[in-house]
């Protein structure tokens, strides 16, 4: 992180000590300043392609080929630097990343990720640009858009991101995980709130004229009213269900119906709600499970729903935004033993020794446990892959 900062700027980073929860580092790194990233102290970085590649990935041991590569879907608004140390933690030849950008974004961050992408064949940045903003609004259509685009390419799961999530997994460890999930999706359960959608709309499939051809799907599935579900807009796609998705459905209906300006929040339920409404679609999960069933593995956040933005003395940093605790270097012990792909947030306007401590973890490949197949059997649609393949799922007596 050296091309950002200053030597005295970073010279209380002392991440293997900040790892291990030592108090009396992180009270001297915090109190000499932490490390800040804002428009207002930016370096001239040289744009190069070998210079921005010696940037991502010069200093990172070599590259093994990995069984299944994995494709991230972000969507961004805020400072380049960011975005480059963010694409550094998780690049690999073999991946494929996809950016979206707020219409909204500076001229800089426009320019450098357009010239970032054109020194890669597996980074992907979308003409189209996203009027982006807290609400949610946005989200899912730049998600699909970039997730139609990479298609045609390699990869087995996509991750959904936006511009405050730190991946806090290798490449190796999040390949791992898509072997062990196969064709199943992550995602949490939980029903839409009632207050962040239209729930006059026609949600069924043939009122939202879901199926492109609905000859051949069933009543039962045709004039069912979908129930809105909901969990995190951070979910794991398996490439099976994405590409059934845009074979079968058209979505342009029910996408507008989730990203309606006079809703708030509105960013967390498309997903969920075809994926967890039985559809026929492959990958899909076919048990339609109603009970409520948390996220353990996508996305750590720290809550806090107390109170105004700023300074907050439950949070390990002292400071939260939308009732989420930033994550500064405080967490670092936490991120380390976490079995979870994503945090969030993350601020590098707030501190951005965590994701330089991340990024060095990265590259030692000491970046937490490998969620295993035990563990994994928590998701109700782990556990019906797992029957299905084993032959013993019955889906009138599935627990979810």
């Amino acid at each position: 992180m050296d091309n950002y900062f200053t030597a005295d700027e970073s010279q209380f980073l002392n991440c293997s000590e900040m790892i291990k929860n030592n108090k009396d580092v992180i009270e001297l790194y915090v109190n000499n300043g932490r490390m800040k990233l804002d428009n207002e102290r930016l370096f001239e970085l040289p744009m190069d392609c070998p210079s921005i590649k010696n940037r991502i990935y010069g200093d990172m041991p070599s590259f093994r080929p990995l069984k299944r590569p994995i494709a991230f879907v972000r969507t961004i608004y805020k400072i380049y630097e960011l975005q480059e140390a963010l694409l550094s933690i998780s690049y690999h030849p073999d991946n494929v990343f996809c950016f979206v950008m707020d219409s909204k974004s500076t001229d800089r961050l426009k320019e450098s990720v357009r010239i970032m992408s054109s020194c890669f064949t597996n980074v992907v940045v979308l003409g189209k640009e996203y009027s982006l903003n807290s609400g949610g609004h946005g989200q899912d259509p730049a998600h699909f858009d970039c997730l139609k685009t990479i298609l045609d390419r390699k990869w087995d799961h996509a991750i959904i991101l936006q511009n405050f999530d730190l991946i806090i997994k290798t490449p190796y460890q999040l390949s791992d995980i898509s072997e062990s999930l196969n064709y199943t999706s992550i995602m949490g359960f939980d029903h839409g709130f009632s207050y962040r959608y239209n729930t006059k709309a026609k949600w069924t499939p043939a009122g939202m004229k879901l199926f492109k051809i609905e000859t051949g799907v069933p009543n039962e599935i045709l004039n069912r009213n979908l129930i809105v579900r909901k969990s995190l807009n951070e979910v794991i796609v398996s490439k099976v269900f994405v590409k059934s998705m845009f074979e079968k459905l058209n979505m342009d209906i029910i996408i507008k119906l989730f990203d309606d300006n006079d809703y708030y929040g509105v960013d967390e339920m498309l997903v969920q709600t075809l994926y967890e409404n039985y559809l026929g679609l492959e990958g899909q999960m076919e048990s339609n499970c109603t009970r409520n069933h948390n996220d353990i593995l996508t996305r750590m956040t720290h809550w806090d729903f107390s109170g105004p933005n700023g300074f907050d003395k439950e949070c390990h940093s002292k400071w939260k935004r939308h009732g989420i605790c930033i994550m500064g270097v405080e967490y670092m012990n936490e991120l380390i033993k976490s079995q979870q792909v994503i945090a969030n947030k993350v601020m590098a306007t707030f501190d951005f020794g965590t994701i330089a401590c991340m990024r060095e973890m990265i590259k030692r490949n000491t970046a937490g446990e490998t969620p295993n197949t035990q563990w994994l059997t928590s998701f109700p649609q782990f556990r019906e892959m797992q029957q299905k393949a084993n032959g013993t799922y019955d889906r009138n007596k599935f627990d979810c």
